[in-house]
């Protein structure tokens, strides 16, 4: 399971990094990959929802994950609907709100890998019995 969390790690990083890069490009430099950037923020989306299932089945990680699969679902409701959200002069807003919770995703899916790494590593190393204390 350690393997497919640093895979999930992974994809997450590239998809974001890819999505980040082609939202900014819409943003400032008005260059328009929005279906591509729109694939990169699904695949976000659907590595933060595998990494939730995974911590839902992980002992001491279900409440994270019942919380990643609830942000799965928000993002994808930001991200169609902001065309239609405060149109005008405060769209910009919507904006900035989109990318805090992409990149919060992003920060999600890297925090939640990296404790259920270190959690799994915890388990797989092994346990050293305490040390006796021997009264004369």
């Amino acid at each position: 399971m350690k393997k497919i969390v640093h895979i999930i790690h992974w994809i997450s990083n590239i998809a974001g990094t890819g999505a980040l890069v082609l939202g900014l490009l819409h943003w400032f430099a008005n260059r328009s990959f929005l279906s591509v950037h729109m694939l990169f923020g699904l695949v976000v989306t659907l590595a933060l929802l595998a990494l939730s299932i995974v911590l839902l089945l992980t002992r001491g990680m279900r409440v994270a994950g019942a919380l990643g699969i609830i942000y799965a679902m928000i993002i994808p409701l930001l991200g169609m609907n902001q065309f239609l959200l405060l149109i005008g002069n405060l769209h910009w807003l919507v904006r900035v709100a989109h990318l805090l919770v992409s990149a919060g995703a992003m920060g999600f899916v890297g925090i939640m890998s990296a404790r259920y790494l270190k959690q799994a590593e915890g388990k797989d190393a092994p346990q050293m019995p305490a040390p006796q204390i021997v009264r004369q």
